[in-house]
C-alpha cells in the first residue's frame, strides 16, 4: 500500500474555517450596530417620557398665592423649541415670585431637553384654561441605510 500526500486538504480546510468564521464576525458587527441603534432608540423615548413628566410636575408645583397653578391662567409654560433654539435665559432670583419661577423652570427643562435628547425640540401649546399639549420630536439617523425619521412624543391632553 502507497500513502498518498494529503498536505494540501488541511489547508482548504483552514481557509473554509476561516471565511465562515469571518461571515459569522460581519453578522455579529451587523447585529452590535443594529443593537446599539435600538438602545439609543429607547433611550431618547424614554428621556422624551421623562421630559413630559417633570414640565408637568413643574406645571402643577408652581403655584399663586392662592393656591392655584401659575399654569392654569397664563402662557408662561406655552413656548416651541427646535433642535437649533437657544434656551430662554433664567430669571435670577433667589424668592421668586410665580412667574420668575416659570421662568426658572422652562429654562431647567429646555436645558434638560437639550442635555437628554440633543437634537430634539418641543412644542408646548395650551388649548384651554387648564389643558395643554406636550410634544416632544427629535431626528434618528440609521447608519445601516443613511435614512432618517421624525420621531415624537406628544401628550396630546393633560388636564391641570
Amino acid at each position: 500500500m502507497k500513502r498518498r500526500y494529503s498536505g494540501a486538504f488541511t489547508l482548504i480546510e483552514v481557509m473554509v474555517a476561516v471565511v465562515v468564521l469571518a461571515v459569522g464576525l460581519l453578522g455579529m458587527a451587523s447585529l452590535m450596530v443594529t443593537s446599539m441603534q435600538s438602545t439609543q432608540s429607547a433611550y431618547y423615548r424614554s428621556q422624551a417620557s421623562l421630559l413630559v413628566s417633570d414640565l408637568l410636575e413643574r406645571m402643577r408645583g408652581n403655584r399663586d398665592s392662592n393656591g392655584d397653578s401659575r399654569a392654569v391662567g397664563t402662557d408662561d409654560y406655552v413656548t416651541t423649541l427646535t433642535s437649533t433654539s437657544t434656551c430662554p435665559a433664567a430669571p435670577s432670583c433667589t424668592s421668586c415670585s410665580p412667574e420668575e419661577q416659570a421662568g426658572v423652570d422652562m429654562h431647567t427643562w429646555c436645558t434638560d431637553l437639550k442635555a437628554g435628547i440633543p437634537s430634539g425640540g418641543a412644542v408646548v401649546t395650551r388649548s384651554g384654561s387648564n389643558q395643554y399639549r406636550i410634544e416632544i420630536n427629535w431626528q434618528e439617523t440609521y447608519t445601516s441605510s443613511g435614512a432618517t425619521q421624525n420621531l415624537s412624543y406628544v401628550l396630546e391632553r393633560v388636564d391641570l
